[in-house]
């Protein structure tokens, strides 16, 4: 393949799971056009969500869009447009520590309100914005990815998939996983494409959306790694200074944001001790294995399974089978470190409902085996019936999480 060549175009798989030398390949940004089939696809599963959604809040007298710009997580975002950080709520955490507005990193916020100052909106409204246009953005991402390594139709699915994973609701609620998620795979393509200082630059600005970009950080730093190499032993394609800049850009963003938090509340260890009023450390997964049997496999668990939790748990083992299935198939080495990274970040988190399906949203590369298999089902009246129909489950999940559930796990 030339450098000229579509993303779109298939691109033959490593012959070897750690190879990136066949995976990674010089591809310009792929055109809106040829992308506006697995946009519109997506618009069109998530409409369908949404008009579950705003049915179902008819129906309970609730405004959808209010809602979706203030639940939860929603209304820490606001509080820090509307009143700065260090705001506080009064809230007492786990361990008698205080709720901080510093739990959350900055660049959502950021982003809402600028749309706040640009747009006649309110302030949940502008983020709820941000978040829908950071989905249309990932799902384009997600086309881009996929198609580079399995060809375009392909690339269309895994846009789509995106639009009816069970809390794909959460990409049009004031929530910062569907900007990380663009910011993400966008960083991933940038590697792919060994376009180095746009992967560094767009890993910063991810680091400054959510600390998961710990894992983006360390696939950055892998797929740099083995560039350097081949760099230095004259096999590299890349002047050997642009992947080593990639590198030791990629954790500014979160690691000056830890720090930021940690001069403002003087002390450096500040933002961990913040996360623990969540009851969130790492313990390397030894509250992910107890919270499991106490759900599961305890005495009350004969009594019935809360919904949420059953979802939760079927969408983390499906992501952990995806990771099987995408070791097997020998993905380009960055997409797995990455999927990887957050699963160790998810599973082997402590927080008090361990582990949560909404942190390995961002792993859109674990879609593409499944992309994969749908795309070649022969019959597109069949493709377009199960994506129509996970879409449907996916709004009524959605609906169920806003109207009756707790907060997104």
């Amino acid at each position: 393949m030339t450098a000229t060549a579509p993303v779109g175009s298939r691109i033959p798989t490593p012959s070897r799971a750690g190879s990136l030398r066949a995976a990674i390949r010089p591809v310009p940004l792929h055109p809106l056009r040829a992308a506006a089939p697995a946009l519109l696809g997506y618009c069109a599963v998530r409409a369908i969500g949404l008009l579950v959604l705003l049915i179902v809040g008819k129906q309970q007298h609730k405004p959808v869009l209010q809602r979706l710009g203030s639940l939860w997580d929603a209304g820490w975002y606001v509080r820090i447009i509307e009143h700065g950080y260090g705001s506080a709520n009064g809230l007492i955490g786990s361990h008698g520590i205080p709720y901080s507005t510093r739990a959350f990193f900055p660049l959502f916020p950021w982003l809402g309100d600028a749309v706040r100052t640009v747009l006649p909106v309110t302030t949940g409204t502008a983020l709820v914005l941000v978040a829908s246009l950071s989905g249309l953005g990932a799902a384009w991402g997600a086309y881009a990815v996929a198609g580079m390594c399995h060809g375009q139709r392909a690339g269309v699915v895994a846009a789509v998939l995106w639009g009816v994973l069970p809390l794909a609701v959460l990409e049009n609620t004031a929530y910062s996983e569907a900007l990380f998620s663009c910011l993400a795979i966008w960083t991933l393509y940038a590697v792919l494409s060994r376009r180095w200082l746009l992967a560094g630059l767009l890993c910063v600005l991810a680091g400054l959306s959510r600390p998961s970009a710990m894992a983006l950080t360390a696939a950055v730093g892998v797929a740099a790694a083995v560039e350097l190499y081949r760099s230095l032993r004259g096999r590299g394609s890349v002047r050997w200074w642009r992947p080593l800049a990639a590198a030791l850009l990629a954790p500014l963003g979160w690691v000056g944001y830890i720090l930021y938090v940690g001069w403002a509340e003087h002390s450096w260890g500040a933002y961990f001790r913040i996360q623990r009023a969540w009851g969130s450390t790492f313990d390397g997964g030894v509250g992910t294995v107890k919270w499991f049997d106490h759900v599961f496999l305890s005495p009350r668990a004969a009594e019935g399974i809360p919904l949420a939790y059953s979802v939760m748990a079927l969408t983390v083992f499906g992501y952990l089978l995806l990771f099987a299935i995408a070791l097997a198939h020998r993905q380009p080495l960055v997409l797995l470190v990455f999927s990887a990274g957050l699963l160790v970040i998810d599973l082997g988190n402590a927080s008090l409902y361990p582990p949560l399906a909404r942190f390995l949203m961002p792993a859109l590369p674990l879609l593409f085996p499944l992309a994969v298999s749908l795309s070649r089902l022969r019959s597109r009246v069949t493709l377009l019936l199960v994506l129509t129909a996970a879409a449907l489950v996916s709004g009524l999940y959605g609906a169920f999480v806003v109207f009756y559930g707790g907060a997104p796990s």
